[in-house]
């Protein structure tokens, strides 16, 4: 893979309030603002590793991301969509600051949240079997960013990449 396409081309100014958030984007929405006024209590965090930072809103956005689209478990395509939908929902509302560092690298591949989200409901992108399960990227991930996860997602022949690829084909 062309690792070029993993450099930001420079970052986007966020979007104005009212700009129209996508209908799709509303549950995201909803998520982070919840997600923000009920953050875990500590002593969770605390037995529960990994339940903060990225892998706590990760995996939840991703679950909901393929049950929109009909699938019962996520796949990498779906922790892309998430990444999308979080960092496109951020732009819209300042105080939802976008978490964990892959914004810049969203940015450079020109990707959005609409046409992903098209390509996977029309079907039109064939998309194989990931080499790893969207729990071992996340168990990768512990302690990182999700810029990390990003590169992974994209640097392995997984069904993000190949969703990408299509997209900026």
């Amino acid at each position: 893979m062309d690792t070029t396409m993993l450099e930001p081309e420079g970052r986007e100014g966020a979007m104005p309030r009212g700009g129209g958030l996508d209908p799709l984007l509303r549950p995201t929405r909803e998520a982070m603002l919840a997600r923000r006024a009920n953050p875990a209590p500590r002593w969770k965090r605390v037995l529960r590793p990994g339940s903060s930072g990225p892998a706590a809103w990760i995996r939840p956005e991703a679950d909901a991301q393929a049950e929109r689209l009909g699938r019962r478990t996520p796949g990498t395509e779906h922790v892309l969509l998430a990444l999308l939908a979080v960092r496109e929902v951020a732009r819209h509302e300042p105080q939802l600051a976008q978490e964990g560092g892959a914004d810049e690298l969203l940015a450079g591949l020109g990707l959005d949240y609409a046409r992903a989200h098209a390509a996977l409901d029309s079907g039109g992108v064939t998309l194989p079997a990931d080499p790893r399960s969207v729990e071992a990227y996340l168990a990768d991930i512990a302690g990182q960013g999700t810029d990390r996860l990003l590169r992974a997602l994209l640097e392995e022949d997984t069904r993000a990449r190949r969703l990408v690829d299509a997209l900026r084909g």
